[in-house]
């Protein structure tokens, strides 16, 4: 009698290690986590050519870094320095521009639709849509 007490004993033990809301046991760290919009869209993007064409400049563009920032890919006349995702598959992309005509060191912001799976962002209010590089 006493060694089946301490086999069940052992058993209720080894069954109750099984129970999902023990807090010791490991995570399972194999299942893919959701990337953000964030994440998503960091790297290098360039002003797309002719729309009927489908050809790509790589001439002019901005890299958007994991940390906020951002830096124009050769437009000495527009300086990107952040972005921020600003809700949805919105982005706003602020500038520097010393454009001629407009005042030194002027801020401007472009707000964009980010579009993953055609890999673009298309600016609002214009005709400027990045493809990523």
């Amino acid at each position: 009698m006493k060694k089946l007490s301490v086999i069940l004993l052992s058993a209720l033990a080894l069954a109750s290690c099984g129970n999902s809301d023990n807090p010791n046991k490991p995570v399972d760290d194999s299942t893919p986590k959701k990337e953000s919009l964030a994440d998503s869209v960091t790297g290098d993007w360039i002003v797309t050519g002719d729309a009927d064409t489908g050809e790509i400049s790589d001439t002019m563009g901005v890299t958007l870094k994991g940390d906020g920032s951002a830096q124009s890919i050769n437009m000495p006349t527009y300086q990107y320095k952040k972005w921020k995702v600003t809700g949805g598959d919105t982005i706003v992309i602020s500038a520097t521009s010393t454009a001629e005509g407009l005042p030194a060191d002027t801020t401007v912001s472009d707000t964009g639709i980010v579009d993953l799976k055609a890999n673009t962002i298309t600016l609002l209010g214009g005709d400027i849509v990045y493809k990523r590089k």
